[in-house]
């Protein structure tokens, strides 16, 4: 029964946090290759409070409160991003209707950064606390090519995702077309409120870009408000349908709507 009970929790839990997530990545990169990552990870309320809710119904002797900034964890993740990277400092952020934590990591060699475009390792539900475990497969990381000179050169080259085992034939053959009103509530509720923003910042200046959003010294790799996309039908039914699998894709689908900036290229370069 217990077993039951934990599938169930994981499903309700993968299907919200998504949409409870707003994550904020900045790469400040230096003309040496180092530089530090800054991040700000906050989750609503009311889900941080579902949270310990769940604890308490998992483990009754539990005496600690769940929360998102545990500074140990968060010094143990500084590995994730790659080799040589190091905590640096971390600290307990709110805004209203949301509570998480800002982070920021140095690194001395960007080449050895890995850095992943999904929110899913951003989610606190990974070991026995929660019960649930987050697929840790990842086709998902940025992969950077640094080369130092005047001026120094950084290329980014986006992660491709492996098509599924299904041809896109099959699945569309196999599923309804149209977006039903339950359809679009459940979209609504699992994705309102989910933000994601990725940009690269480049303090000594950017002499020469081929990237799509660049603002004075800063690259944008991506700026998603899936709120924006809530408010247009139109574009959920283009989302459900076609399932885009790359950054290209997606963009053809969402084009210009406001909130929402991704860098639609295969590979960007930048001078600086």
């Amino acid at each position: 029964m217990k077993k039951i009970k934990l599938v169930m929790v994981s499903i309700i839990l993968a299907a919200m946090l998504v949409g409870c997530l707003q994550v904020d990545t900045k790469v400040n990169v230096n003309k040496d290759g180092s530089g530090t990552i800054e991040e700000t990870v906050v989750m609503k309320d009311a889900v941080i409070q579902m949270f310990k809710e769940f604890a308490v119904m998992f483990d009754s002797t539990k005496n600690e409160e769940f929360q998102m900034f545990k500074e140990d964890e968060l010094k143990t993740k500084a590995v994730n991003y790659g080799e040589d990277v190091t905590y640096v400092s971390g600290e307990k952020y709110t805004i209203e209707g949301f509570e998480g934590y800002k982070v920021v990591y140095a690194f001395k060699d960007i080449n050895k950064i890995k850095l992943s475009t999904s929110p899913d390792d951003k989610m606190p539900i990974n070991g026995e606390e929660s019960g649930v475990v987050v697929n840790e497969d990842k086709n998902d990381y940025l992969k950077f090519h640094f080369t130092k000179g005047s001026p120094s050169v950084l290329v980014v080259d986006f992660p491709k995702p492996q098509a599924d085992e299904k041809s896109y034939e099959e699945t569309e053959a196999v599923e309804d077309t149209s977006m039903n009103q339950q359809n679009l509530d459940k979209l609504t509720q699992m994705f309102d409120g989910l933000k994601m923003n990725l940009t690269l910042n480049f303090d000594n200046g950017i002499d020469e870009t081929d990237a799509s959003f660049v603002d004075g010294n800063k690259v944008t790799i991506m700026q998603i408000d899936f709120s924006e996309i809530l408010k247009h039908k139109d574009v959920l039914e283009k989302l459900e349908k076609s399932k885009p699998e790359t950054m290209e894709q997606f963009h053809e689908i969402v084009g210009d709507l406001e909130g929402i900036k991704v860098e639609f290229k295969d590979r960007i370069s930048i001078k600086f």
